[in-house]
């Protein structure tokens, strides 16, 4: 048994503020719970001990379960919802801030120490929602075998592959190759833990070709269909409208 539990690596979950004495033992059963959800690997990590100054929990892990909590443990911190472990991570920060605590946990092998702000991180909470959403961008890019096929749009210089299109629409875009597009359909939407919301995805369902023309060209064709002398009298319409 001795030789076993030496095989074991420590994850030390260290909540700042408490004592052991000062905290209820329903209390520490709670923060128990989600960390064990939070680690996963039920059948592998074990308690060891509480150790004194602050409250720090510390679970013994086999060396061959590292690989799979570490990452997982990482994962959820990085406020990725989809993440496994991320409701615990999110209910282990909820406890601390409704304690007015925060916590750290330091991952064996690396060293690397995880935050748990607490009230910090659940003051904004982290939720994600759906709407119809258009975006546009040159066509570089078409894979996939399945019903739905991956689409990649030059954006800004950048690659955006963050959007999928049935096979059969999909056919009729690869036309437009290398021309720029609007794909619309429901996009999915995340935000972080600083209020800011990025685009997760987009499962288009239409699309339209746009007009690539050079500006300079544009501009030549709408100044023939302006009679001479009368771009006085569209500044003053538009100046008026603007009264109105």
């Amino acid at each position: 048994m001795e030789s076993a539990v030496s095989d074991m690596l420590e994850y030390s979950f260290r909540i700042i503020g408490p004592s052991p004495v000062s905290m209820p033992m329903s209390r520490l059963a709670s923060y128990m719970a989600e960390l064990a959800r939070l680690m996963g690997s039920s059948d592998s990590v074990h308690f060891d001990r509480i150790e004194d100054k602050s409250v720090s929990i510390v679970a013994l892990a086999s060396q061959e379960d590292i690989a799979l909590i570490s990452p997982r443990v990482r994962g959820a911190s990085r406020g990725d919802l989809s993440a496994d472990g991320a409701s615990a991570f999110r209910k282990l920060n909820e406890l601390l801030s409704d304690d007015g605590w925060h916590a750290e946990m330091r991952l064996p092998r690396s060293g690397e120490v995880i935050a748990f702000p607490g009230k910090a991180r659940t003051s904004v909470a982290l939720r994600s929602m759906s709407q119809t959403t258009s975006i546009q961008g040159r066509l570089i890019r078409l894979e996939g075998a399945g019903e739905m096929v991956k689409v990649g749009l030059e954006i800004d210089g950048q690659l955006t592959a963050r959007i999928s299109l049935d096979a059969h629409n999909a056919q009729k875009l690869a036309t437009h190759f290398h021309k720029f597009v609007r794909l619309t359909g429901e996009g999915r939407w995340k935000r972080d833990s600083s209020g800011r919301w990025s685009l997760e995805s987009l499962t288009a369902s239409s699309f339209e070709l746009l007009n690539d023309e050079d500006l300079r060209d544009v501009l030549l064709r709408l100044g023939e269909t302006i009679p001479p002398g009368s771009g006085k009298d569209i500044v003053a319409a538009v100046s008026e409208l603007r009264r109105a």
